[in-house]
């Protein structure tokens, strides 16, 4: 029996999370990727350069106000690891700089807290 559940387990930690998306994702409007987050938010992600932007839209797909989000992004990019606090930009945007412009592969996890309440969305881009 446990073995049972430790392949279920296994299963849906390795399972795309298109899998357990709420319909068809956003299309990407500002040339990035868009992801779904745990708390049923979309983002789309943008690194150009030294700069991150994530666009946040709710379950339905409408544009959450970026007075009503917060929250941090851990990046993994060229061997390097950094935090980066996301401030509030123009309509649903938060913005941050990395230390230094960043191509190629990169893994982002963002940590948002929309309306108060917390959500995570992980990105591999490149």
């Amino acid at each position: 029996m446990n073995r049972h559940i430790a392949s279920l387990t296994l299963a849906l930690l390795f399972a795309p999370a298109s899998a357990f998306a709420h319909g068809a994702p956003p299309a990407a409007v500002h040339g990035g990727v868009v992801a779904e987050s745990s708390g049923e938010h979309w983002v789309e992600l943008v690194v150009h350069g030294d700069q991150l932007v994530a666009y946040v839209l709710g379950e339905d797909k409408q544009p959450v106000p970026a007075a009503q989000i917060g929250g941090k992004a851990t990046v993994l990019a060229g061997g390097k690891h950094e935090e980066i606090t996301l401030k509030p930009g123009d309509g649903n945007s938060l913005t941050g700089k990395l230390g230094a412009p960043v191509s190629g592969k990169i893994t982002a996890v963002l940590q948002l807290t929309v309306n108060g309440k917390p959500t995570t969305v992980r990105f591999a881009l490149g």
